[in-house]
């Protein structure tokens, strides 16, 4: 789409910057009051900063042309990019876990000036919220699978932040100090969870699987069936590089045409498909004859889509 390039900039570069302020707020506050939950959620705000970083750099990769070593273009960078941040993101849970049993064995639970950290953590909900919004805004307008994992990551953010509020209100309540350490791990283990999530998400795309929820299919076989002359689309396969969707399909047209005019019919299902699916960048049409049967072992038609069995073969 015309201005991905600058929005994807532009969004990368707000959340350097907008997570390296709340990372370093609350570092310094956890450092300072020496809450556990706290730290820890500073500590995951400082992977964001990485996972924006790894933001930046794929959607300049992504938007390089297609060469003869990747025909396709280098949209996946994207996709890998998602799967990177997964992997940080898992890390960084991990060392929260392990930074919080070591305190627990230690037993230096004590929290000074909680005010402070109950004030930090919900300064820290209120940007993490305005990070997610902005994220997904984005993510959803240039249909970036790095855009929408980092904004996934954000919303698990506003948890952790929200997570940290209740917890020193039950702390100031109760005076038990050990609650802010076991919230940390519990912090530690959303985050786990949050990651391994993304994870598989990420493997759909690399896996040129299409999500089940995804209509790409069923919106692609309808187009396909209003050119005349044509029939019976069959042997789908739908490929999603980043932003973009690549269509493999096979149509039926009488034995009896010309290779000219087969070939203006296969145009015809491309252009029409490609102006009514924009998400749509390339499409291969084989034309076969009507009532062709040969053994087709991949790829989906008519009787699949129309149950939902989308990713199942024939």
């Amino acid at each position: 789409m015309e201005n991905r390039d600058k929005y994807a900039k532009k969004g990368a570069v707000i959340g350097i910057i907008g997570n390296a302020f709340l990372s370093v707020l609350k570092i310094f506050t956890g450092l300072f009051t020496g809450s556990m939950a706290i730290t820890a959620d500073g500590l995951d705000s400082a992977t964001d900063i990485v996972t924006s970083v790894i933001t930046l750099i794929s959607t300049n990769l992504s938007q390089k042309p297609p060469d003869t070593e990747h025909p396709y273009g280098h949209e996946r960078a994207e996709t890998i990019a998602s799967k990177i941040i997964s992997i940080v993101i898992f890390f960084a849970g991990a060392q929260l876990a392990i930074f919080s049993v070591q305190k627990l064995i230690s037993g230096n639970l004590h929290i000074e000036h909680l005010p402070v950290v109950l004030y930090v953590a919900f300064l820290s909900s209120a940007g993490k919220y305005t990070l997610y919004r902005y994220k997904l805004y984005i993510g959803r307008k240039i249909d970036s699978s790095v855009f929408l994992a980092d904004a996934i990551n954000m919303r698990s953010d506003i948890y952790i932040s929200l997570s940290v509020v209740v917890g020193m209100v039950i702390v100031k309540l109760t005076d038990l100090f050990v609650f802010d350490t076991i919230l940390g791990l519990l912090v530690s283990a959303f985050v786990i969870k949050t990651a391994i999530e993304l994870f598989m998400t990420s493997s759909y795309e690399l896996m040129d699987g299409i999500p089940a929820k995804n209509n790409i299919y069923r919106r692609v076989l309808e187009e396909a069936t209003r050119i005349d002359g044509v029939s019976n689309p069959h042997r789908i396969r739908i490929r999603k590089f980043g932003h973009k969707y690549f269509v493999e399909l096979d149509m039926e047209v009488e034995g009896n045409l010309t290779v000219s005019k087969a070939h203006e019919l296969s145009k015809a299902v491309e252009k029409n498909i490609k102006s009514s699916v924009p998400e749509v960048y390339d499409v291969h049409v084989h034309i076969e004859p009507f009532g062709n049967i040969e053994r087709e072992t991949f790829g989906l038609d008519k009787s699949h889509i129309s149950k939902g069995k989308d990713g199942e073969n024939e």
